[in-house]
């Protein structure tokens, strides 16, 4: 999965700060390969996370997280639009250890 999120640059910063704490938070949870976010380099307003699931009940089981829904709830005025939240699938293409995250 790869979500995208866009700060209000007058609350960036009280952004980052909830979304710091839902990682952590998310590094607990049972399935959680991967959970790590980025800032978009051109524009540093707009923050990346990925994330890789053990499993579709993993996703499920983090979606319905009490932590998550009070996060969301706070970070939603944070933000300038709705999260952009997409399920990827990885093609393999080229060298096996590298042609998917880890």
């Amino acid at each position: 999965m790869i979500s995208t999120l866009r700060l209000r640059a007058e609350r960036a910063d009280e952004a980052r700060k909830v979304i710091a704490s839902v990682v952590s938070q998310t590094h607990e949870d049972t399935g959680c390969l991967t959970y790590a976010a980025h800032e978009d380099a051109a524009d540093p307003l707009t923050m990346v996370l990925v994330e890789k699931w053990a499993s579709q009940q993993a996703i499920d089981e983090h979606s319905q997280a009490p932590f998550l829904a009070e996060a969301m709830s706070r970070v939603g005025e944070l933000l300038t639009a709705e999260p952009e939240i997409r399920v990827i699938t990885p093609l393999g293409y080229g060298t096996s250890d590298k042609a998917v995250l880890r």
